[in-house]
């Protein structure tokens, strides 16, 4: 037993053996079982209930143990002293409220039937499967399906603004700044990505800023910064960047920026070189990007922001020093699809977000009419019954696999529930 199962027979009294009392025998009827409770505090807010004859409003606080109250110093907590009743599963010790009157106290387990931790054990510790409900995928509801990734996609968005506050924090609240720090980790993809985005936060946007206009004078920076121009290579091209990116660093005192990008294991259009080449285009070329990205409504208009391609040099280079076939490289619908929904749409909902202009259906339509996403993970999910159409559904998949299959809270996911009690 755990608090998380404990939540889920509070939400669900179809397990529960009426009729129900406290531990003192008193009637227990539930009018309103209360809003679950994200934050510090009680676990449900604003329940009523009546307890005998007597009608109360008030808080509800779960506990596997009654004793738990007191291990989390609840008793010295005036955010619990509105606390109506007391779910626990195990009733070893008396709580008292703020004016020393027992807290009524329902032990659940009396009220549930004996064979549900057993049922519970077995349809969420299946041996040898890649999640617990995979043979009952097949037989999953459409509405269930869609209103479900509705919400982890939500989930995946409102998990992101914590490494949007953090570039907040160290760029002293300039979004500009953090859209920069955003695109150059969503170039960098997994391989890159944590180097790029270190190398953003190492330069002031103000420096980015003043060196528009004077190519290649950003592509140097993003080079220099990324540790890609240390290298011994006779090429007059990196020789005119290394000399840009010296004078660049010591006229704007930078520090180095760790850890390097890396090549090794990145698909040619990958290299770290031609990533950010098209992002110092980008910046380049594009004007107005942070007001363009934020005040458009059509998803079109992003594609287009993000046309761009690499600077004369590397249209004919991969790495310095050696030629290939001249290619334009431009950004492909597919890279710009996984811009758009791994770093344009989570930005914008972060924004949106901390300027409360409501536009979360918007980047959700966005993401219905981009094609999913191909990953492994995908693949799964799609061999064992489900719809993913869209780059919405693929990023709702990942959700559930991470924070609902992989640790087994099968009670919290709609299918889960829909599968446990069937």
């Amino acid at each position: 037993m755990n608090e998380l199962i404990l939540a889920y027979l509070w939400q669900h009294p179809r397990w529960w053996r009426s009729p129900i009392s406290t531990v003192s025998g008193n009637r227990i009827q539930i009018h309103k079982k209360g809003q679950p409770n994200k934050d510090s505090g009680p676990d449900f807010l604003n329940a009523q209930i009546q307890i005998d004859d007597l009608k109360w409003v008030g808080h509800v606080e779960l506990h596997v143990c009654s004793s738990d109250w007191y291990a989390h110093n609840h008793e010295s907590d005036s955010a619990y002293d509105n606390v109506i009743l007391h779910v626990v599963w195990e009733y070893d010790v008396p709580v008292f409220d703020p004016k020393d009157r027992p807290v009524f106290t329902l032990e659940l387990r009396h009220f549930i039937p004996s064979n549900f931790m057993e049922r519970y054990r077995s349809f969420t510790e299946t041996p040898h499967q890649w999640i617990p409900c995979e043979a009952h995928l097949i037989n999953s509801d459409t509405t269930t399906q869609r209103l479900f990734f509705d919400r982890l996609f939500v989930e995946r968005l409102s998990e992101k603004t914590a490494v949007f506050q953090d570039w907040l924090d160290q760029t002293k609240n300039n979004w500009e700044a953090v859209l920069f720090v955003a695109l150059a980790k969503g170039f960098g993809l997994v391989l890159n990505g944590a180097s790029f985005a270190q190398m953003a936060l190492s330069i002031p946007f103000s420096t980015l800023r003043h060196l528009r206009g004077q190519p290649p004078a950003l592509e140097a920076l993003f080079l220099g910064q990324a540790g890609i121009l240390d290298i011994d290579t006779e090429d007059a091209y990196l020789s005119l960047l290394k000399e840009k990116y010296l004078f660049i660093k010591r006229k704007h005192n930078l520090k180095e920026s760790r850890p390097v990008a890396r090549f090794f294991r990145s698909r040619p259009i990958n290299f770290p070189t031609i990533r950010l080449s098209q992002l110092a285009q980008l910046y380049e070329n594009k004007t107005r990007l942070f007001d363009r990205f934020v005040e458009t409504t059509s998803l079109s208009d992003i594609y287009e922001l993000l046309d761009v391609g690499v600077s004369d040099y590397w249209r004919t280079h991969f790495v310095f020093g050696k030629t290939a076939h001249t290619n334009p490289k431009k950004l492909s619908k597919p890279f710009k699809s996984l811009l758009i929904i791994n770093t344009i749409i989570p930005f914008l909902f972060c924004h949106h977000k901390a300027y409360a202009t409501a536009k979360t259906d918007l980047l959700m339509d966005w993401a219905h009419s981009i094609k999913a996403e191909q990953n492994s993970q995908v693949a799964k999910f799609k061999s064992l019954g489900l719809k993913i159409q869209s780059a919405l559904d693929s990023q709702a998949v990942l959700q559930l696999k991470t924070h609902y299959c992989k640790p087994r809270k099968c009670l919290q996911c709609a299918f889960g529930h829909q599968f446990f009690q069937t």
